[in-house]
């Protein structure tokens, strides 16, 4: 049976993180775990980059950002996206006033929690905020994360970062 955990954060995580995160997500594929992510410049392509193959990147559109991943909207199904979007805006307290682009991340989001069928959460959320918070874009998927009772290391904060690099002596 394959192990998923999500790999996400912030565009803008500082480089020492983003090592990390590369580091973090070799350790767990070679431990037998399968990355969820989404393709988003700094943590997700740090995460990426770790996991090489053992990923499902999951796009807000068909070869975002060069991305070959097959699990976008096309792909996936009206039926399927529609459900994912249901979530997406279920989670997010503006849904209705971003753009179409913008709420195509955030339905991508519920994907990297919640698995391809949207039936098996992922065991753990890596993750980093600035402000050690469910803030910006990834704050979409903690709030997922929280309802669905996934537990979130978020290596913005001194403790739970610590606790990754004891368990996957990083």
């Amino acid at each position: 049976m394959l192990r998923y955990y999500s790999g996400i954060g912030a565009r803008a995580a500082p480089p020492e993180v983003l090592s990390l995160m590369t580091r973090a997500a070799f350790a767990l594929t070679k431990r037998g775990y399968v990355l969820r992510s989404g393709h988003a410049s700094g943590a997700d392509s740090a995460f990426e980059r770790g996991a090489g193959d053992a990923a499902q990147i999951f796009l807000p559109g068909p070869g975002w950002r060069g991305s070959e991943s097959v699990f976008h909207p096309a792909a996936l199904g009206d039926e399927l996206w529609g459900r994912a979007r249901a979530i997406a805006a279920a989670h997010h307290p503006a849904f209705a006033g971003l753009s179409s682009f913008v709420q195509a991340l955030h339905t991508r989001n519920v994907f990297q929690v919640l698995g391809l069928a949207l039936d098996s959460p992922s065991e753990f959320v890596l993750c980093w905020t600035a402000d050690g918070e469910a803030s910006g874009g990834t704050g979409q998927a903690l709030r997922i994360a929280a309802t669905h009772g996934v537990p979130v290391y978020n290596l913005q904060r001194d403790r739970e970062r610590a606790h990754v690099e004891r368990y996957l002596v990083l």
